[in-house]
């Protein structure tokens, strides 16, 4: 299956054109298209479409930290390669016996330590699953200095199999919670996050979905090129200048010819970061963001 959706983001609505490739009875291939503004839709028209079950607002969330070994090649700047983690749960299902589904979340180009990547956190454990966030970088700390983080982000984007091996690892220590249901795992990622979501789903990995938002799409080569598993959905900015249109281009046709049950939603006149309401500046605006 295939859909991409484009829109053109406003303050007061979002005008969708879809379109969506299905095979006909007869088999052949028919294109459908059709438009809703969404800001007509109610929050409870939204949950039933995604298939939502309300959750009660009364929730107790809690939460602990920890840090774990990372099993990937040394980096030369690491010390010991201490990766750190971030888990939110509600209460009451635990109370009740009931384990949780599980929700990685993935962490910008400047670290897990982010209150943005917290609130994340506590708002999916809102809704009754159990988020962690993991750390890509290691050291503890949020990577304000450019020279640091490109070091430790070079480390990752120059053989892609670290950070496949970052975000699987990951994966691993969410399954061993003993709060989650492993058979229900998703993730979802921000920036560098959204493109450690997609390379999860490229792991082959039991994983149920990815969601990328304003992620670097790509389509990198991997020592193992397995099946993908999971639904991929992509939130994309038309003028992310993160991803090139090549890149995105060879996207597509990967998910294409590998056959994934995968989406992409194209915001038009959109930049970098559109899920973050503190990019506002025109210092921000000049590095690519909104």
């Amino acid at each position: 299956m295939l859909a991409t959706q484009t829109c053109r983001l406003s303050r007061h609505s979002c005008i969708y054109t879809a379109y969506q490739r299905s095979t006909s009875l007869s088999g052949r291939s028919v294109v459908s298209q059709r438009k809703f503004r969404m800001s007509t839709m109610s929050e409870d028209r939204i949950a039933k479409r995604a298939c939502l079950t309300p959750t009660p607002a009364e929730y107790t969330i809690q939460t602990r930290e920890f840090t774990y070994e990372s099993n990937s090649k040394k980096n030369p700047t690491d010390e010991d390669c201490e990766l750190h983690a971030y888990f939110a749960w509600p209460a009451e299902p635990i109370s009740e016996g009931r384990l949780l589904p599980g929700v990685l979340v993935g962490h910008t180009a400047i670290g897990m330590q982010e209150e943005f990547i917290y609130d994340r956190c506590r708002a999916i454990a809102k809704l009754g699953y159990a988020a962690f966030a993991f750390d890509l970088f290691g050291g503890g700390e949020l990577l304000m200095d450019p020279v640091k983080r490109k070091i430790k982000m070079d480390y990752l984007n120059n053989d892609r199999n670290n950070l496949v091996q970052r975000v699987t690892q990951a994966y691993g220590q969410l399954t061993r919670q003993p709060e989650v249901n492993d058979d229900k795992i998703g993730g979802i990622g921000y920036c560098l996050g959204g493109k450690a979501m997609i390379d999860l789903a490229r792991s082959g990995l039991p994983v149920r979905g990815v969601v990328s938002f304003h992620g670097i799409l790509d389509s990198p080569q991997l020592e193992d090129n397995p099946s993908i598993k999971a639904k991929v959905l992509a939130f994309h900015g038309e003028q992310d200048p993160f991803s090139p249109k090549e890149n995105i281009q060879a996207f597509v046709e990967e998910m294409e010819r590998k056959g994934v049950d995968w989406q992409q939603h194209t915001y038009g006149g959109t930049l970098h970061g559109f899920t973050r309401p503190d990019k506002t500046t025109e210092q921000d605006r000049q590095a690519g963001f909104q």
